[in-house]
């Protein structure tokens, strides 16, 4: 079990994540949805260890709570220059040398004797993916792993997470549209304005849309 609690962050006076906690199950893929700005990318950022929160906590049972548990793949995938995917992900080896590249190059079909910079955004996407795969963390997050990826890629992304979920890996997973996480995750949850607002299970999941627009019942739109 992940616990965050309390866990508070903010840029001077502007607190971004404020007294959140959120309990993640083991051997299950989670679900943060959320609007533009309202911290997901910060709470990953929190989690992983790449930001050092104010206030609060991160614990997990039954082992100890470590950065270094964490793999975290953000939206906008970032590679050196003039290196290829090959090259990429041999870096990655040195930290796990039973993962195979050729073999899991034989599910992503990446060109990997190219230079990154050649490639499309769904390949980045990709490459970057088998980076984090590679890792083997206990905690995958992956932030709008969905963005730029072509519909076959998006079901066999799918595919591979859940797989890693039921070999017990704990995964995390963010979108600002609902219905890219529905078909995959055990759990949903809605931050808004640095809380988890709620969090449902996958048998809840139709609630959602009622939940969220409970939410805005109370913004006033201007005259059209």
């Amino acid at each position: 079990m992940l616990t965050i609690h309390d866990l508070s962050f903010g840029y001077g006076q502007s607190l971004v994540i404020d007294n959140l906690s959120w309990e993640l199950e083991p051997g299950a893929v989670h679900g943060l949805v959320g609007m533009n700005g309202a911290g997901k990318t910060t709470l990953f950022k929190l989690i992983s260890g790449s930001l050092k929160f104010s206030a609060g906590s991160i614990s997990a049972q039954p082992e100890p709570f470590r950065f270094s548990d964490c793999g975290f793949m953000e939206t906008q995938a970032l590679f050196y220059p003039m290196l290829t995917g090959m090259e990429y992900l041999k870096i990655f080896q040195l930290k796990n040398s039973k993962f195979n590249i050729e073999e899991w190059n034989q599910v992503f079909r990446l060109p990997l004797n190219d230079v990154i910079d050649n490639y499309s955004t769904g390949m980045q996407k990709k490459l970057s993916l088998m980076g984090i795969i590679a890792l083997n963390r206990q905690f995958l997050i992956l932030d709008e792993p969905f963005n730029g990826l072509d519909f076959e890629s998006v079901r066999l992304t799918r595919k591979i997470l859940r797989k890693l979920a039921e070999n017990g890996q704990t995964i995390i997973v963010s979108s600002h549209i609902p219905e890219t996480l529905t078909t995959l995750c055990d759990t949903l949850s809605m931050i808004s304005k640095g809380k988890i607002e709620f969090k449902i299970r996958e048998e809840e999941f139709s609630r959602f849309e009622n939940l969220a627009d409970n939410m805005l019942e109370n913004e006033v739109l201007p005259e059209i």
